[in-house]
């Protein structure tokens, strides 16, 4: 086995193993390595590009009667090429997507929602709060000590130990909503 060879089968073994890695530890691996900022240097062209190298090199000067340098460069072009496709197929789309449709506890402030159980005057309720991804039920308790009562809009103050802590939500006329 020649040098090319070697380096055929390094290229195509270790983006196999990353490959095998990645799936199995998850993300982790992909933002340690992901820090980089420049579109084509991402860590899954790198190693799509890499390991279609590995393979083809390994492919060509194996089964064809094609010169070692021929094969360099074939195996670079398909590399490339593999690379490419994977930035416009994946990369670029996905960095169009949306991150996530979840939300924390402390983006819950100043959010209006409606009661769905009375908030007593001490002790808890639910409210419900329409989120992008639907709308969610949360623990509320009434801040100023209040009864709230079921149907009325309320705004939440803030979050405490996963309790929404509301008041009531009144229009500039210093009325309820109308509810």
């Amino acid at each position: 086995m020649g040098v090319l060879e070697t380096v055929y089968i390094v290229c195509l073994v270790l983006g196999l193993l990353y490959t095998l890695i990645s799936l199995l530890f998850g993300d982790a691996l992909s933002d340690w390595l992901g820090h980089l900022h420049l579109p084509f240097a991402q860590p899954i062209l790198l190693v799509s590009g890499m390991t279609a190298f590995g393979g083809a090199g390994y492919l060509l000067s194996r089964y064809t009667s094609l010169g070692a340098f021929v094969v360099l460069m074939l195996a670079a072009v398909i590399g490339i090429a593999l690379a490419l496709v994977s930035y416009f197929l994946w990369v670029k789309p996905m960095s169009h997507a949306e991150n996530s449709t979840g939300y924390s506890m402390s983006q819950l402030g100043g959010k209006l929602g409606e009661v769905g159980t009375t908030i007593p005057a001490e002790g808890l309720g639910e409210v419900l709060l329409p989120m992008i991804s639907g709308t969610t039920y949360h623990m509320a308790a009434s801040l100023e000590g209040q009864i709230i009562p079921q149907g009325a809009r309320v705004v939440v103050v803030e979050v405490r130990d996963h309790v929404l802590y509301v008041i009531p939500f009144y229009t500039e006329s210093g009325e309820g909503d109308g509810k």
